[in-house]
């Protein structure tokens, strides 16, 4: 069956638009490799890291990182970059933003958001899912999520006993994954 001259030229006009605009604009195709998870990689004879493709591809190389702490790379990877510390990555290996340290490594994520912080010491939270930080850093102190809730605290100092530290504030509050400020309740720390 012959198709009608006019139905071949819109297909052809289609299927000629298609090709320019994935030739003007990659990133609109989808690349199947770029939504699959990389894995970590060790290499033992020098404990070098590396994140691999599902197919055995190398994606980004031994050495680049000297340290990385996520085992599964879907849009996140905390890894330690020289000059900035340990920092959340994307796909494109751009820095999303700093982790805050705790237990002398990246911060625990606790309700699918981790701690973070700016080049000033303030605190703030990232969704550990996406790399997206969710409430930006400008608390002096800040405690993970739990039960829906983070304590956080502004006006404090640091007292140091030994190797271990806690935050005196003048002023405490909890907020939820929002930011809202929740009404007072007995300290849980």
């Amino acid at each position: 069956m012959k198709a009608h001259p006019m139905l071949r030229r819109r297909y052809l006009l289609l299927l000629l638009s298609a090709l320019l605009l994935s030739a003007c604009y990659p990133d609109a195709v989808k690349n199947p490799v770029a939504d699959t998870p990389l894995r970590l990689v060790v290499r033992q004879s020098d404990d070098a890291y590396a994140y691999v493709s599902a197919a055995g591809d190398t994606v980004i190389p031994f050495g680049r990182y000297p340290m990385c702490a996520t085992d599964r790379f879907d849009k996140l990877a905390l890894v330690l970059k020289p000059g900035l510390g340990w920092v959340g990555i994307d796909r494109q290996e751009r820095v999303l933003f700093r982790a805050y340290l705790f237990d002398n490594g990246p911060d625990y994520p606790a309700e699918g958001v981790m701690r973070i912080v700016n080049a000033a010491g303030l605190i703030g939270y990232a969704d550990t899912a996406t790399g997206r930080v969710v409430l930006p850093p400008r608390y002096e102190a800040a405690y993970p999520f739990a039960n829906g809730r983070a304590q956080v605290g502004n006006r404090c100092q640091v007292l140091r006993d030994g190797e271990h530290s806690v935050w005196s504030c003048g002023q405490w509050q909890y907020i939820d994954h929002q930011g809202r400020v929740l009404p007072d309740s007995p300290a849980p720390y």
